[in-house]
């Protein structure tokens, strides 16, 4: 196996069906340390990291447009909408995809079956730095190419939804952290954990469950 190779014995298929693990043991990937380096995130660096950008979309925004204060921040809550939604088809519809290569299922279990398989590991709880920068920089094109400057605020809005995603998904599962919401959605992820892995994909919010008849 080369240096920078995962560790491809450890894949199984994506992420199963039915009950989940609850172990507290940490998976190793990749064999190279810089390469593993990266699949361990600390909790608050989306938080450091996309707060100045949402900041600047926002400035921006206003001064590149002729938005009034109304205006903008209803496409602020608009771009944090786009965010549920790409947050439930994301989860839904790519990480529980059911791969039928062994390449697909390398990269089911990279992007999200190891989460299932360890979902206490709390370096692992966030998306991996270079993944979330990666698919901010195609969304950034996608608002403002759709939408022009006022693109911005869609895109603050966007991430202000990715950043409560990553709060609430790291609050719930670490008992530590306790706000009444929380508890209510704590419960409500767990059971897509531990007891139906195909129903209940939404994090941030079960709305999109309700639409599309996925909160069993």
């Amino acid at each position: 196996m080369s240096r920078g190779s995962p560790d491809f014995t450890k894949f199984r298929l994506g992420v199963k069906k039915g009950a989940m693990q609850a172990s507290q043991k940490s998976s190793r990937l990749f064999e190279n340390d810089f390469l593993e380096s990266l699949t361990h995130v600390h909790h608050n660096t989306p938080l450091f990291l996309y707060t100045p950008v949402i900041v600047l979309s926002i400035f921006f925004g206003f001064k590149m447009t002729a938005a009034s204060v109304a205006g903008g921040v209803g496409l602020i809550v608009f771009g944090f909408l786009n965010w549920t939604l790409f947050e439930y088809w994301m989860h839904r519809f790519l990480f529980h995809y059911q791969p039928k290569t062994k390449m697909g299922e390398r990269f089911v279990y990279l992007f999200h079956g190891i989460h299932h398989d360890f979902p206490n590991e709390k370096d692992r709880l966030v998306m991996p730095t270079l993944t979330s920068i990666a698919i901010g920089l195609v969304v950034f094109a996608l608002h403002y190419g759709l939408a022009g400057p006022k693109g911005l605020f869609l895109y603050a809005g966007f991430l202000v939804g990715y950043l409560y995603y990553e709060f609430v998904h790291y609050a719930v599962h670490n008992r530590k952290i306790k706000f009444g919401w929380t508890e209510w959605q704590r419960k409500n992820h767990l059971k897509h954990h531990f007891q139906d892995s195909e129903n209940r994909f939404g994090v941030s919010t079960p709305l999109w469950d309700y639409v599309f008849r996925t909160y069993r």
